[in-house]
C-alpha cells in the first residue's frame, strides 16, 4: 500500500456484516465512518467467543505502519 500510495481514506462505503448461517439473519454490522487517510491497515473489529456465545466488538483502529504494525501489536 505504501509503494502504491494507497490508504483506507480512499475506500468509500466500507463495512463488515456478520450473518448467522443457520437463521440467515444479520447479527452485526459495522460501518466504517472515520477518515483513515494515513492508515494502510485497519482492524474493523474482533469476533470472539464468551460463555458459549459469539460476540463482536467494533474496534475501528487504523495502523499507518501497514499490516506489519497490526501483526506486531498481537505478536508481543
Amino acid at each position: 500500500a505504501d509503494a502504491r500510495r494507497q490508504n483506507f481514506g480512499q475506500v468509500r462505503n466500507s463495512f463488515i456484516r456478520i450473518y448467522d448461517m443457520t437463521t440467515e439473519e444479520e447479527v452485526a454490522k459495522y460501518e466504517l465512518e472515520e477518515d483513515f487517510s494515513r492508515e494502510t491497515a485497519l482492524e474493523f473489529g474482533r469476533l470472539y467467543r464468551k460463555d458459549n456465545d459469539w460476540r463482536f466488538q467494533a474496534v475501528g483502529q487504523g495502523y499507518n505502519s501497514g499490516l506489519q504494525g497490526f501483526v506486531d501489536k498481537y505478536a508481543s
